[in-house]
Order: structure tokens, then C-alpha cells, then sequence
């Protein structure tokens, strides 16, 4: 069944997640309670652990675009590209966590919640890189239904915009963002209808997601 909202491929990367904060469990109960020796021990395991999940969403990201693609039936030749990132930001990740943490449970969530966003921008410059490429695709979408309760997302899924940039920085994502990137098909209904944004959208939001739209405008 076709999934153009990317239902499947969220939560694929949401078991992919918690896959990833289960091989940190041995880490949270071991880790020293001097921020000096809790960074180092961090910087020792996040980077190849966000590599080696991240690596996985986007192979996860890839074969989702490509079986999508046959869904639609695409004639034209391409395969999606997986993405990957010479800097996941690991490191930058570990230091600001370890300055604004307060203690070990802030720590944890704030870097749990750093590591959810970096291994699913692999799925997401996948799609992304891959629907600007491709012959078949007119660009893409962000793609979501209000699970990240930020006003900011339901705003930016209200808009209904289609993109033809693959800069990270133009889907920007946030600490545990549910949203995704799902491509736009040529001769295809546009896969992400806008709807309304909730009430918890303030005025905040508003004027972020104005500001982000002033560098971030959708290619015609």
C-alpha cells in the first residue's frame, strides 16, 4: 500500500530510535556524575552511535522512497540516495547538553532528544536529496499531523509547501521532531494536504516561521 505521508517511515525511524537510546541504557548507569568525565565518556559513544543509526535511517529512508516510487509508477530510471553527513554533530550535541543540563535525568533527555533528531535527518536528507534529483519528482514536502506539538511544524505543514532545495537547514527540524520529508510526484495530487494549525500556535511561532520563510521561500 502506498504511503506518500510517510506514515511507515516514521515509524520505522521510531523504532530505529529507540533501538539507539536501548544500546545507551549500559551508558546512563554507568555514567560519572563529574560533567568533565560524563562529557568525555559521551564523546567516546555518540558520534559512531549516531553514524551507525543514522546510516540505517537513511538505507531505511532509501528503500521507503524507492518502493514508493514503483508505487506511483515512475518510468524514468533513478534510485534514491542515501544520505550521509561528514559532521552528524555529535560532539556539538555532547557540549551543549553537558553545559545546560542540571542534572543526569536533564542530561539524558537532552541528549536522547538530540540523538532523535540527528539519526532522523538521516531519513530526511535522504528524501530530500533524492526528490531533488530525481526526474520524477517535482521536490518535496514536510509531511506530519501535529505530533510534535510545536506551532512552529504546524505551521510550516500548513503552508502545503513544495521545495527544491536539499539544504538540512530548509526542513528545520528540532529535538524529538516527528515530522518528515516526503517527495512530490509529477502528475501526482500533492501528497501533504494543509490543514488547520491548532490553538497551541503562538504568536511566537508566527513570527519564527515568518522569519524561516524570508530565507526559506519555495522554489516555483
Amino acid at each position: 500500500m502506498a504511503d506518500p505521508q510517510g506514515l511507515d517511515l516514521r515509524e520505522a525511524i521510531d523504532g530505529l530510535t529507540g533501538y539507539a537510546y536501548a544500546d545507551l541504557n549500559a551508558l546512563w548507569r554507568d555514567l560519572p556524575e563529574d560533567p568533565v568525565l560524563a562529557r568525555e565518556a559521551l564523546n567516546d559513544v555518540l558520534p559512531a552511535l549516531i553514524e551507525v543509526y543514522g546510516a540505517a535511517a537513511a538505507t531505511l529512508a532509501a528503500d521507503w522512497y524507492d518502493d514508493l516510487r514503483d508505487q506511483v509508477g515512475s518510468r524514468q530510471r533513478f534510485a534514491a540516495i542515501p544520505a550521509g553527513f561528514a559532521d552528524t554533530g555529535a560532539y556539538a550535541l555532547v557540549g551543549w547538553a553537558t553545559i545546560r543540563a542540571v542534572d543526569a535525568t536533564s542530561l539524558r533527555s537532552l541528549v536522547e532528544g538530540g540523538v532523535q533528531r540527528r539519526v532522523a535527518n538521516f531519513s530526511r536528507q535522504t528524501v530530500m536529496t533524492s526528490a531533488v534529483k530525481d526526474p520524477a519528482a517535482t521536490g518535496w514536502q514536510r509531511a506530519g499531523a501535529g505530533e510534535c506539538r510545536s506551532g512552529f511544524c504546524d505551521l510550516l505543514i500548513g503552508r502545503g509547501a513544495v521545495y527544491r532545495t536539499e539544504s538540512s537547514a530548509t526542513f528545520a527540524s528540532h529535538d524529538n521532531c516527528k515530522c518528515a520529508a516526503v517527495p512530490a510526484w509529477g502528475g501526482e495530487p500533492i501528497p501533504v494536504r494543509p490543514y488547520t494549525p491548532s490553538t497551541r500556535v503562538t504568536d511566537a511561532d508566527r513570527e519564527r516561521t515568518r522569519e524561516w520563510f524570508k530565507e526559506n521561500r519555495p522554489t516555483p
